[in-house]
């Protein structure tokens, strides 16, 4: 595998996640700031584990020159490439797999937040009453919901 390929691919997964997250956060901070924790959690978690695939791709271009490489000096630097390669990819993939977890817990308290604060507890009132004219006793029974 060429070095300068490696290289663009780094670059070109770093450009888009830069893109993605400039025009995923700026609309939601217009809208007062309160998305934007989540946004950028989940949409970095995303580019991550978009970006693992890159690098694997990459890792197994090392591992296939690493397997048709016949000097032992070459096979060396193939099998450190690969090995580097892959870890890269596993944490990339795990972590952005945990970003993205953590912005889905966040984004589901906050609605279990949301409901709530706008839920106003279930009234019931007992009330007794009685007519003098009538000589009747009643017992209402009013609820809000």
């Amino acid at each position: 595998m060429r070095p300068n390929l490696s290289m663009k691919v780094i670059v070109l997964v770093g450009v888009c996640c830069a893109l993605t997250l400039t025009m995923t956060v700026l609309p939601a901070q217009a809208g007062g700031g309160a998305r934007a924790l989540k946004v950028v959690l989940f949409t970095t978690g995303m580019g991550l584990k978009f970006g693992s695939v890159f690098v694997d791709k990459s890792a197994q271009d090392s591992y296939d020159q690493y397997l048709i490489t016949a000097l032992q000096a070459d096979i060396a630097k193939h099998r450190n490439d690969y090995t580097s390669r892959r870890d890269t990819s596993l944490v990339m993939s795990r972590v952005g797999i945990g970003l993205v977890g953590v912005a889905t817990l966040i984004s589901i308290f906050d609605q279990l937040d949301l409901i709530s604060r706008q839920s106003q507890p279930a009234a019931l009132r007992l009330t007794p009453s009685y007519d003098f004219q009538n000589h009747e006793t009643t017992l209402s029974l009013q609820g809000r919901f």
